[in-house]
């Protein structure tokens, strides 16, 4: 209410009473006193006085005002609201009255109410520029706020479970691409008495700012722990994880010794980096320019081939507050050119909290600028077929309300958002919800590969290079070297095919296809992946070598696989190997064979023409349907059997 009362008086001195009217002697003399008492808190004398000087003019802006300020003061909206009423069935254009009731409906959330009353002030003469601006926008968000409550979304949050919320403050959560794991904020004591602490300053230090991780068993959320590695006496937060769970963006500010960090100001707000490697996070690590200014940077979120950032910056040449921007980054970490989002994602206002789904489509971020129902509010963009965010778009209410929103972010599969708040069914403070999203501000479904990368004798896990390529582009989408453990979790955009390729010195390469194009919600991909030694007797099938219907000339998208195998022979130059074509059973097993038989001999030519591999070192045999590698009674059986093979033989 104190706002409220700031904001009445601040009119309620450009308009003190009307110009037209001159108070009578002794109403101003009554006004003066209650004045006296108004300043000395004695509110009951005061509200008698300026009721005496009422009495005596009922036109008296000013004693109508100061009533209406002491029941603002002890949160009598009902008896505030009746001054203002009062002083309009006296004079029914008093431009304090409509002007003060209109704010004092709006900030209660009187909408249609508040509104009457401020189309009846801009039709008065004389109004300032500045406020008829100011109440002509406010017009328009009312207009907003009525549209969207007429409506509703589905909204129906969840607490996140006592594995992750407490008594304290949690925010921020942040997901690897399966759901699984969560890493998010929690603003912890530093000592065991600051409740006893007064002083507002005092008690914003006796809080730390740690970045905590949960992981979910089964559909439950167990105990967070400090994330290993990242936390420190200074304050982490505003954090994201990649979708692939192998990098941590953070903010800090002072976090490290101003000495590492060159002109920057050691009391700003940076993005520091980490990553997960051997099964833990390295020393967190300022990311520096062009991302870090000496200005604030904050918030940072990244894309599911870990190729863009997107952060908060307060850096001067954006069109006004905090802005969203990003930064291309290569596999080695370095950064590219810093680019702001623009005008359909920027206002002069401030936009915070960008999240932009793995399907590296959808952005949702917070806007006070755009249109809304409060003053921070949870917008979406989608990229257009120029891979440009087009107009942001309100999620609407009630995911959105009259207060202010700190953002959200969505799950892989687009099923469920999470987001922090302190309403109802909170645990104390801000604790994380989630809810089903509606179907109407969905990003795309992602799918993902997740597994582990093995010697297939020893079973021993493999450091290994693991690549998606997008069939239709030839181009490598996403780039990985696993570390020792062989563990991968590879986020996978649907409305595309893939191919799928890991490798590791000294072995044959494993290759795989995941088709996604035709799909509209995918099954994840769980997959353990042998790979077996390069000697005498190993095989591999070449799941990317495609051929159109009962046919043998090899299509375009066969042409990545092959020549990945041009690459083996040549860094194998010793091996001799098999080509073997296989078909399933169905129609003729005379067909079949020639057919086995022309195909394995067009990858045979391939090798020879393109890759100049010897002939000496090749063998094209078919073999028909006679060697299935799985049963015919289903479609996926049958796919399985249609295949090419490669076998080392000497």
């Amino acid at each position: 209410m104190i706002l409220v009362l700031v904001f009445l008086f601040s009119f309620g001195i450009v308009f003190a009473q009307n110009a037209k009217h001159i108070p009578s002697a002794e109403a101003k003399e009554l006004y003066s006193k209650s004045l006296k008492y108004f300043y000395k808190k004695d509110y009951e004398e005061a509200l008698n006085l300026a009721q005496k000087a009422k009495d005596n003019d009922p036109l008296y802006e000013d004693a109508y005002k100061l009533r209406s300020t002491i029941y603002s003061i002890r949160e009598k909206f009902d008896l505030e609201k009746e001054e203002y009423l009062q002083l309009l069935s006296h004079d029914s254009v008093s431009n304090l009255a409509l002007l003060n009731l209109g704010t004092l409906l709006y900030n209660h959330n009187y909408f249609s109410e508040s509104k009457q009353y401020y189309v009846r002030y801009l039709k008065l003469k004389d109004i300032r520029p500045d406020l008829q601006k100011l109440i002509s926008g406010r017009i328009i968000k009312i207009d907003a706020i009525l549209q969207f409550q007429a409506h509703p979304v589905a909204f129906h949050p969840i607490n996140a479970g006592t594995g992750i919320n407490t008594s304290l403050n949690e925010y921020f959560p942040t997901l690897t691409v399966d759901g699984e794991t969560m890493y998010f904020t929690r603003r912890k004591p530093l000592n065991a008495n600051y409740q006893n602490e007064q002083h507002p300053e005092r008690q914003r230090q006796a809080f730390n700012e740690d970045i905590m991780v949960s992981h979910k068993v089964d559909t439950v959320w167990q105990t967070a722990t400090d994330a290993p590695g990242i936390n420190t006496l200074q304050n982490e937060g505003a954090m994201c994880i990649s979708p692939d769970g192998s990098i941590m963006l953070f903010t800090s500010c002072n976090h490290v010794d101003p000495g590492e960090r060159g002109d920057i100001e050691a009391d700003n707000c940076d993005i520091y980096i980490s990553f997960f490697k051997d099964g833990k996070w390295t020393k967190p690590k300022n990311i520096g320019a062009p991302i870090n200014t000496r200005f604030y940077e904050t918030q940072p979120s990244i894309s599911f081939d870990n190729k863009t950032i997107y952060f908060v910056s307060k850096r001067p040449g954006g069109l006004g507050g905090c802005d969203i921007y990003k930064c291309a980054m290569d596999e080695n970490g370095q950064l590219g050119d810093v680019i702001n989002l623009g005008p359909k994602i920027n206002t002069a206002e401030d936009e915070q909290a960008p999240f932009i789904h793995p399907d590296n489509s959808t952005l949702y971020f917070c806007s006070r600028g755009h249109i809304g129902l409060g003053m921070n509010d949870i917008f979406i963009a989608r990229k257009n077929a120029q891979d440009e965010f087009d107009s942001a778009i309100n999620v609407g209410y009630p995911i959105n309300t009259t207060g202010d929103e700190p953002g959200m972010i969505v799950d892989g599969r687009g099923d469920l958002a999470y987001y922090s708040s302190s309403g109802k069914g909170s645990l104390g403070g801000l604790d994380i919800f989630y809810f089903k999203i509606p179907e109407t501000i969905k990003p795309n479904p992602v799918s993902y590969l997740k597994g582990k990368v093995f010697d297939a004798e020893s079973k021993k896990s493999l450091a290994a290079a693991f690549e998606l390529v997008d069939l239709s582009t030839d181009k490598v989408v996403i780039k990985r070297n696993l570390d020792n453990n062989g563990e991968f979790l590879i986020p996978i955009p649907s409305g595309k095919d893939y191919l799928v390729n890991v490798s590791a010195p000294g072995y044959l390469f494993y290759s795989d296809h995941i088709p996604l194009k035709d799909y509209k919600n995918p099954s994840p991909f769980l997959k353990d992946i042998p790979l077996p030694l390069i000697k005498v007797g190993q095989k591999i099938a070449l799941r990317n070598v495609f051929f159109a219907s009962d046919k043998y000339e090899l299509l375009k998208s066969s042409f990545n696989e092959l020549n990945r195998l041009i690459a083996l022979l040549k860094a194998n130059p010793s091996i001799n190997i098999e080509i073997s074509g296989h078909t399933d059973n169905s129609g003729n097993a005379n067909h079949n064979k020639e057919l086995s038989v022309m195909r394995a001999q067009s990858v045979y030519n391939y090798l020879i023409k393109i890759g100049g591999i010897s002939p000496k070192r090749l063998v094209a045999i078919g073999y028909g349907d006679t060697k299935p590698a799985s049963n015919n009674n289903t479609p996926e059986g049958m796919a399985l059997n249609r295949r090419t093979e490669i076998l080392i033989i000497n």
